[in-house]
């Protein structure tokens, strides 16, 4: 089990267990977004929600989350895509509960806009410090 972990963390490095850390639970996410009755949708989703359904967005998460994963596991460089799919969703619903809270929709939304942020920031870090990274498999 020690092993596989080992090879494991070797063959992802900083950049595919950072892709994965993403990938993995915007999948949940998305499912969670598709398949959980909601009554409602909170003031500040409704922003988003008035573009497209909330259950497309479960699928948009689902699929960003599947690209996010697909990049982990696959060699570096020229994964840029990887991170922008991890990247993506956090960060629209980031702008959009700002726009509710700065607009007064939803005053409290400023509050979720530094967590949904947060994913994005420290993508931004392990993209930047493994810039080039090589593994050997």
């Amino acid at each position: 089990m020690v092993a596989a972990a080992a090879r494991l963390r070797a063959r992802l490095g900083w950049r595919g267990a950072g892709l994965l850390t993403c990938g993995i639970p915007w999948v949940v996410y998305g499912i969670g977004l598709i398949t959980t009755p909601r009554d409602g949708v909170s003031r500040a989703a409704a922003v988003i929600t008035a573009v497209v359904s909330l259950q497309a967005w479960g699928w948009i998460w689902m699929t960003c989350g599947i690209l996010a994963t697909i990049a982990a596991v696959r060699l570096p460089g020229r994964d840029v895509w990887g991170f922008a799919a991890a990247a993506a969703p956090p960060l629209v619903w980031a702008l959009a509960y700002g726009a509710a809270g700065a607009t007064g929709h939803y005053r409290q939304a400023w509050a979720s806009v530094p967590l949904l942020l947060v994913p994005v920031g420290l993508l931004l870090i392990v993209a930047a410090s493994t810039k080039g990274e090589r593994h050997a498999r």
